[in-house]
């Protein structure tokens, strides 16, 4: 992990920007903390951190202020990573089904979502390893929001991470919604702020 930048926000946040192995992502920690803060990734839809980047330092914030560190990391085919031809063509192809009024088909939907979850979870993996060792941040690591999918595989594999919530409005392939089954954290469609307090919890 290289850090590119370092600021301080004004309410005194520390935002790091970084690069591991190619992929760019941001941490936010607090300014002080008696204790290695838990971790909270923060998930997002794949148009790129710079686009997605006011809602994601509001997210961070509002983390930061309840004593976590926040991070997160650019999507596979998204922002300024490279583009998937392939993924290009499974949005186009969901695009033409929903303009006619079709079905979206599990096809459909398994070549948009599965090829970016089989990259992206691993990369996640590899962001824990990198982010963990750093001072001021410890366990448990909880993940929030972005696609369901990514969250649902990385509750699975991922024994680091004890909570998430998986917000609604994403497509899940019958692949993931069978492995849910075998999720063993705090995993809930409920609010952020709940699943952070839950985390404290398992932190005392």
């Amino acid at each position: 992990m290289r850090f590119t930048s370092e600021r301080r926000l004004d309410d005194g946040v520390l935002e790091r920007e970084f690069i591991l192995d190619g992929i760019p992502g941001i941490l936010w920690t607090p300014a002080s903390a008696p204790a290695p803060a838990p971790l909270i990734l923060l998930g997002h839809p794949p148009l790129g951190l710079r686009a997605m980047y006011p809602r994601l330092v509001a997210r961070a914030r509002d983390s930061v202020a309840e004593g976590f560190a926040a991070a997160t990391i650019g999507l596979p085919g998204s922002g300024d990573r490279p583009r998937w031809p392939a993924a290009d063509q499974a949005r186009s192809d969901l695009r033409r089904a929903m303009a006619a009024g079709r079905p979206v088909g599990d096809e459909i939907v398994g070549a948009l979502v599965l090829p970016l979850v089989d990259q992206a979870v691993p990369e996640w993996q590899a962001a824990l390893d990198a982010l963990l060792p750093l001072p001021g941040i410890g366990g448990p690591v909880g993940y929030s929001g972005g696609l369901i999918s990514i969250g649902i595989r990385l509750a699975v594999v991922e024994p680091r991470v004890s909570a998430a919530v998986l917000f609604a409005g994403s497509l899940v392939p019958p692949a993931i919604s069978s492995c849910a089954l075998s999720v063993a954290v705090e995993a809930a469609f409920r609010s952020h702020r709940r699943c952070r307090r839950r985390m404290y919890r398992r932190t005392g």
